[in-house]
């Protein structure tokens, strides 16, 4: 009976500790920063973007993320940068009371912290989940206003 409950012990801590990392995360820098465009209806939304240290390997794409309830694809910098373009609702009406014209990134049902981000990879056709737990928050881009037109 002792060795029963000993090896469901032992497949118990190698499961657990098995859970699939693509990248360390000391390997990940990631950041994001928010804008705001300077003029009505110009729009709003968050920079997400992805350092790595290594490239990933031939087999492994970067291909999305979940931050603050917004779930988009990246775009390859390079084999070590990617960015994803979050729209949020803020700044988006054409003109006052028309909220037809507001457009923004598609939404996930995942609650994070504020500071946490899924990195979404894919590996061999199937997808791996990774969570970064310290994103870190670059200044706010605040895009100058248009110049009036005479």
């Amino acid at each position: 009976m002792k060795n029963y409950v000993l090896l469901a012990l032992l497949i118990l801590v190698t499961s657990c500790s098995s859970q699939e990392k693509i990248i360390k995360e000391s390997a990940i820098v990631a950041s994001y920063e928010t804008w705001v465009a300077g003029v009505r209806g110009g729009g709003s939304g968050i920079n997400f973007y992805v350092d790595l240290t290594t490239e990933l390997s031939e087999e492994i794409q970067l291909k999305k993320v979940i931050f603050r309830g917004y779930e988009v694809s990246f775009e390859k910098q390079d084999n070590l940068h990617f960015q994803a373009m979050i729209k949020t609702s803020g700044n988006q009406q054409k003109f006052d009371g028309d909220d037809s014209q507001i457009i923004t990134s598609p939404k996930n049902a995942l609650t994070l912290a504020e500071n946490e981000a899924i990195l979404i990879f894919l590996k061999g056709g199937k997808e791996i989940r990774q969570t970064i737990k310290e994103v870190k928050e670059k200044p706010m881009l605040l895009y100058p206003s248009a110049k009036p037109k005479n």
